[in-house]
C-alpha cells in the first residue's frame, strides 16, 4: 500500500518544514531536509512531504523544493472517496445479507421474536453486544431503572467511560436507583462523577425491574430469571414504558450522599414506611429485604429501630402498633 494510503493527515511537523522550505525558495544542502543527524520527527516529516509529492528532491544540487498542494490533495482525497465508496459498499452488502438472515431465521424458529424485528429476545453475551451499540448510536435521551440497591463495583467502573462519553455527545441521562444505593460508597462516587457531568439521578423506595430507554425508540427489559433480555422496538410498547419511567422519575428524590440522606432523615424514615407497610402482608425478612434493595441485616435493624420506637414486644406486638397506627393515619387523611 502506499504512502498516502496510510497516513494521509497533515501534521505540525510538515507544516513547519514545508513552510521553513517554501520561505527560503529551496533547501540549501544543510537546511532543515538536508542538516545531518535531522531528528526522527523531521525524518519523518520529510518523507510524508516527499510520499506525497509536496516536496521535491533536487538530486544534482542536493536540495529540497516545494511543490504547489493541488496536485498532491486531487490524488488524496480521489483515493479517500475510493476507500470511503469501498467501505460503503461492504456495509451495503453485509446489510442486505443480514437482512436476508433475519428472513430465513425469523421463518424457521419461534423464539419470541416478532417478525418486522421490533421485539427481539438476547441471551448472555448478546444483550450487552445490543446495549454497547444502542449507547453508541443514543443521541438524545436514556433513562434507566436500576433496581436491586448498591450496583457491583466492576459493573459500575466498566459504564463509567461509556456514559460520560454519552453525556459529553450531549445526551440527557436520567436514571432511578432504590433508596439503598445511596448508602453504598462505589454508587455514591460513581453517581457523583456523573451528575458533574451532567447526569440527572433520583432514588425511589421499590422500583419496577430494570429499564433502559435510547432516544424513546429502543428499550430493553428483562426476559426470564436469567441473563437474557427482550429488545423492544415496537412504538406503543416503548411508549408504554417511556410513560412508566416518567411517572416513577416524578415521585423520585434527587440523589444525595449517605451524609445528607442521614443527616436530613428523609429517605430513612420513608425505608421505614415502606418496611411497615411490607410488614403487614409479609413475614419473611429476606422478601422485605429484596423489595426494597438492602440487605437482611438492614433490614432487621430497621425492624429493631421500629420496635424501639413504638415500644413493641415482639414481632406480633409491632405488626399490631403498625396496623393500628395506619388506620389513624388513614382515618385523619380521610377526614
Amino acid at each position: 500500500m502506499c504512502a498516502t494510503c496510510e497516513q494521509p493527515s497533515i501534521t505540525g511537523d510538515m507544516l513547519r518544514m514545508y513552510d521553513q522550505i517554501a520561505r527560503r525558495d529551496g533547501d540549501s544542502p544543510e537546511g532543515p531536509c538536508a542538516a545531518p543527524g535531522l531528528p526522527s520527527a523531521d525524518a519523518a516529516a520529510r518523507d510524508r512531504l516527499l510520499a506525497l509529492g509536496l516536496l521535491r528532491h533536487d538530486d544534482h544540487h542536493g536540495t529540497y523544493r516545494v511543490q504547489a498542494p493541488h496536485v498532491a490533495e486531487a490524488a488524496t482525497l480521489a483515493l479517500l472517496r475510493s476507500r470511503l465508496r469501498t467501505v460503503q459498499e461492504s456495509i451495503d452488502n453485509a446489510t442486505t445479507g443480514f437482512g436476508a438472515l433475519r428472513d430465513l431465521y425469523h421463518a424457521s424458529t419461534d423464539r419470541g421474536q416478532v417478525g418486522d424485528g421490533s421485539l427481539l429476545l438476547l441471551e448472555g453475551p448478546d444483550v450487552n453486544t445490543m446495549l454497547q451499540e444502542a449507547a453508541a448510536e443514543c443521541s438524545s435521551d436514556l433513562m434507566t431503572a436500576q433496581p436491586g440497591g448498591p450496583r457491583p463495583a466492576p459493573v459500575l467502573d466498566e459504564a463509567r467511560d461509556r456514559d460520560t462519553g454519552m453525556l459529553a455527545r450531549g445526551v440527557r441521562m436520567r436514571t432511578l436507583y432504590q433508596h439503598s444505593a445511596r448508602f453504598s460508597p462505589h454508587t455514591e462516587t460513581y453517581s457523583r462523577d456523573l451528575i458533574d457531568a451532567g447526569a440527572e439521578i433520583r432514588t425511589l423506595n421499590v422500583l419496577f425491574p430494570r429499564l433502559l430507554i435510547f432516544d424513546r425508540r429502543t428499550a430493553f427489559i428483562p426476559a426470564g430469571t436469567g441473563s437474557s433480555a427482550l429488545l423492544v422496538r415496537q412504538p406503543d410498547i416503548v411508549a408504554f414504558l417511556t410513560a412508566t419511567f416518567e411517572t416513577a422519575w416524578r415521585c423520585a428524590t434527587p440523589f444525595a450522599s449517605a451524609y445528607e440522606t442521614r443527616r436530613d432523615k428523609l429517605i430513612v424514615s420513608d425505608i421505614q414506611r415502606s418496611i411497615a407497610r411490607l410488614l403487614l402482608r409479609e413475614d419473611k425478612d429476606a422478601a422485605i429485604a429484596r423489595c426494597l434493595g438492602i440487605s437482611e441485616r438492614t433490614c432487621r435493624n430497621h425492624i429493631a429501630k421500629m420496635m424501639a420506637q413504638l415500644g413493641a414486644r415482639n414481632r406480633t406486638h409491632l405488626g399490631y402498633l403498625l396496623a393500628t397506627k395506619m388506620h389513624a393515619t388513614d382515618d385523619s387523611t380521610a377526614g
